[in-house]
Formats: C-alpha cells, sequence, structure tokens
C-alpha cells in the first residue's frame, strides 16, 4: 500500500455510539489533507466494526485496522507500520 502524506489513526473499543459521527465530521478533513483514516479496533463487541467497514465501503480513505493486543500504543505502532 502507498503511503499517504497524512494518517489519522482512530485506537477504539465499544465505540459503536460514536464512531460513526466522528468518521463523517473527519471525512471532508481527511479529504482535503490527502489523508487516510484508519481505525484501529481492539475488538468491540458492540457493532464498532460493522459501523467502520460500512462506511470503508463507501469512503477508500476510510480503513478498519484490527488491534489484538488491545492498547493504544499498539493501534498507533499497527496503522504506521501497515499505512504510514
Amino acid at each position: 500500500m502507498t503511503p499517504t502524506a497524512s494518517l489519522i489513526v482512530i485506537p477504539c473499543l465499544n465505540e459503536a455510539a460514536h464512531i460513526g459521527a466522528l468518521l463523517e465530521q473527519l471525512r471532508p478533513a481527511a479529504q482535503r489533507l490527502g489523508a487516510r483514516i484508519i481505525v484501529a479496533d481492539g475488538g468491540s463487541a458492540d457493532g464498532t466494526p460493522a459501523i467502520v467497514e460500512a462506511i470503508a465501503a463507501k469512503d477508500p480513505r476510510v480503513v478498519l485496522l484490527h488491534n489484538p493486543k488491545r492498547i493504544q500504543s499498539a493501534a498507533l505502532n499497527l496503522a504506521v507500520a501497515g499505512f504510514g
């Protein structure tokens, strides 16, 4: 995958109530910046991944990344290693 100029990394766990609205607010900024939005999910059980996948299906700048270590620093490291 080609690195982008900027990454917006969102570590999350069980954020179904908020992730959709957050991504809708960030997408215009990502477009202006030429940035990719990486949502690093730590194993949510509330439907967060499905919400992110639905948005990613409409916007290729949004990517769902699975974070098996479930901690924020691991999420950031995974995102940078894979997309930065």
